[in-house]
């Protein structure tokens, strides 16, 4: 039986935590595209006008989106896992989406494709590169938004919408190297007098 407390961690493969799965498309030299999965992502801003991801510089999609200034999130449905793991090569040179078996289509903004196989899609104008360490932070702008019309859902109905969720879950990332499907959610409640 193990004790309860605490325990200091000497690193993060010690403990779980669930992110989104997301695939970020970008233009490579001669417009070639590019896609990556990533899972240290998120929407940001009040209004969540922006889109923030970690990437590598070594990585295309860093240097693309540098480059280019764009790129496109795509939301992928966990029936597309086999062809998101596919996405993690690091081809030069060549279609990646086509290569991971997924279909590009334009985007309505930006130049970098949306991919006709996920749900969802934010279109991007970089904002922002932040260099750390090991990793950086690129900063989008969302210029524009498009979803397959079963998941779209008017805001304020949200127990209407949430039982889209059991038909389309959301797909997302147990870190470290596992994946999960969301299919139910639960109103999260907030104090009677909070005002965001």
């Amino acid at each position: 039986m193990r004790k309860s407390g605490k325990v200091q961690l000497d690193s993060h493969a010690r403990y779980f935590t669930v992110k989104p799965i997301v695939l970020v498309t970008t233009l490579g030299p001669r417009d070639i595209p590019n896609v990556a999965p990533k899972t240290q992502c998120m929407d940001v801003g009040r209004d969540e006008d922006y889109f923030a991801f970690v990437c590598t510089p070594k990585h295309h999609t860093y240097q693309n989106a540098k480059a280019n200034g764009e790129f496109v999130v795509n939301y992928p449905g966990p029936e597309l896992i086999h062809k998101v793991s596919a996405a993690s090569q690091f081809a030069e040179n060549v279609d990646e989406i086509a290569l991971a078996g997924l279909t590009s289509i334009p985007s309505l903004v930006v130049k970098p494709p949306r991919i006709k196989e996920c749900r969802v899609h934010l279109e991007c104008m970089v904002e922002e590169v932040k260099d750390l360490d090991a990793a950086s932070i690129i900063l989008g702008k969302i210029v524009a938004r498009s979803a397959n019309k079963e998941v779209s859902f008017e805001r304020g109905k949200a127990e209407e919408s949430i039982n889209l969720l059991f038909n389309y879950p959301l797909l997302a990332y147990v870190y470290p190297n596992h994946y999960t499907t969301i299919r139910a959610a639960t109103e999260f409640t907030f104090p009677k007098n909070y005002k965001p």
